[in-house]
């Protein structure tokens, strides 16, 4: 339960953006690039509670778009849910997870990645 209140908080936001499909899509190609490019910041989670979000902050504040590993989860369906807990923590969009991973999403003021119209 405590996870579905803190999704409620999260929609009311400033900078939460939900995405539409089309604009995760963008952003999962975008990834793809920053990657091959070695430009993408990564991060290692082991507990979305503890204080080690700050990393994370400064890089979405920076390049409005992190890659996250989920060490802490057990299960894949672990992983979903602490991408979105994290999310929720950080006023960020989860764009993807894979196994393990999450993409994160948060949009600047100085808005760094263009996303598609709705």
């Amino acid at each position: 339960m405590p996870t579905l209140a803190l999704l409620c908080l999260s929609a009311l936001s400033p900078f939460a953006v939900p995405l539409t499909g089309a604009q995760r899509r963008y952003l999962r190609a975008h990834a793809g690039r920053l990657t091959s490019e070695k430009l993408l910041p990564r991060a290692l989670v082991l507990d979305p509670a503890a204080g080690s979000l700050g990393e994370i902050e400064d890089a979405l504040s920076t390049r409005e778009l992190v890659r996250c590993k989920l060490g802490a989860a057990k299960k894949k369906a672990e992983a979903r849910l602490m991408a979105t807990e994290l999310a929720t923590r950080l006023d960020a969009e989860v764009a993807q997870v894979i196994g393990h991973t999450c993409l994160l999403y948060r949009q600047s003021p100085q808005r760094i990645i263009e996303l598609p119209p709705e």
